[in-house]
């Protein structure tokens, strides 16, 4: 395939996690072999969630001052050319009790998500650049990722009341060092920002909204904004301001799909033909039913009709990839079946533990 690098992107809503799984889904049964890396995969190898990012001199003065986590550290980090990646999650697994340690504590004041606009260009570009070069040595893995060129961007530049011209100067800087793998930008709209809001009230509630507002009315973008969820709200006319200038500036393949009649599939096709390919039948495999538990974490889910019960309560179809492997519908988790009564998962883990790739879960007799 020409594009190596699939990039989906468009206002919170507007279909960009949903889209992603079908582009996985029908890239996988094409034959191509397909990683796609879900806004909230973890660790995830170009935004930052649950990271700590130290520069190289004090990572190795943290490594000094708590010398009983040396050997942990130097396994689970991610070492860059200046600095260096911990993802927190992955260290509390790895280390009982993590939380209570005057360590972890410490680990936490470098989390790379609040920190100046500055240090967050050079760790940010610096794990842009190592996944870049990751994936060209893996020549035959096409990649999605979803939501992380303009989204996370244009919410940390936003949030911090930047200027449009920094956030486009740095998209620029991703854009050259991502070039390689022939990217493909498909941006995801709705005509009018105003209506894309109101389907997020619609599918979300609008709850969810006030929440994602109180947890960031502290930013300098709503210092002298109205004290209440409208101002979210002219956070996102302004999120789609900053995103249609990005779309128009940046010199890629890219197409712009509008969704206001919510015709999924339609603009599935299209997407599919912007890759040269055709839409793949899905088997008609049913995979097992039943209780499947992992003892060790004491996590279990339910499968019955093709539809999982997920450990957190969520439904998710189950969609075959052969009689053996199930995608679990919206993330990138995949169910392999082997032996009589087990499962294990494939892909990549998102945040939730119960989804980490390897797991191994034992049907309930």
């Amino acid at each position: 395939m020409k594009n190596r690098l699939i990039l989906l992107e468009g206002l919170p809503g507007t279909g960009k996690s949903t889209n992603s799984f079908k582009l996985y889904e029908q890239l996988s049964n094409n034959g191509k072999k397909v990683e796609w890396v879900h806004e909230v995969s973890q660790p995830h190898p170009v935004l930052f969630f649950t990271e700590s990012c130290m520069t190289k001199e004090e990572f190795q003065n943290f490594k000094m001052k708590y010398p009983e986590v040396s050997e942990l550290f130097d396994e689970v980090a991610e070492v860059r050319k200046t600095t260096v990646g911990i993802d927190q999650d992955t260290v509390s697994r790895r280390w009982q009790d993590s939380a209570e340690q005057a360590w972890y504590q410490e680990l936490l004041q470098y989390d790379a998500f609040p920190t100046s606009l500055d240090r967050y260009e050079l760790q940010a570009l610096e794990k842009w650049e190592a996944f870049a070069k990751k994936a060209m040595e893996d020549e035959e893995t096409v990649f999605i990722l979803d939501s992380s060129l303009f989204q996370y961007q244009i919410f940390t530049y936003l949030l911090k009341a930047s200027s449009y011209e920094r956030l486009e100067a740095f998209v620029r800087k991703i854009v050259e060092c991502i070039k390689p793998l022939n990217p493909l930008l498909i941006y995801l709209y709705r005509e009018h920002t105003e209506d894309s809001i109101e389907f997020l009230k619609e599918q979300r509630g609008e709850q969810d909204l006030v929440s994602t507002w109180e947890r960031d009315q502290g930013e300098p973008y709503y210092k002298s904004k109205q004290k209440d969820v409208t101002a979210f709200y002219d956070f996102l006319h302004d999120y789609a301001i900053c995103a249609e200038k990005l779309f128009e500036i940046l010199m890629l393949d890219k197409r712009k799909i509008e969704i206001s009649e919510n015709n999924w599939k339609a603009y599935e096709d299209e997407m599919l033909g912007l890759l040269e390919l055709h839409r793949v039948k899905i088997p008609a495999y049913k995979a097992v039913e039943g209780t499947f538990v992992n003892k060790e974490h004491d996590f279990y889910f339910t499968i019955q009709d093709n539809v999982m019960k997920d450990p957190e309560g969520v439904q998710r179809g189950l969609s075959p990839k052969s009689q053996e492997e199930f995608f679990v519908e919206g993330i990138p988790t995949i169910l392999q079946f082997f032996g009589d009564n087990s499962i294990r998962l494939l892909g990549r883990q998102i945040i939730p533990q119960w989804t980490e790739t390897g797991t191994v879960y034992t049907r309930k007799l």
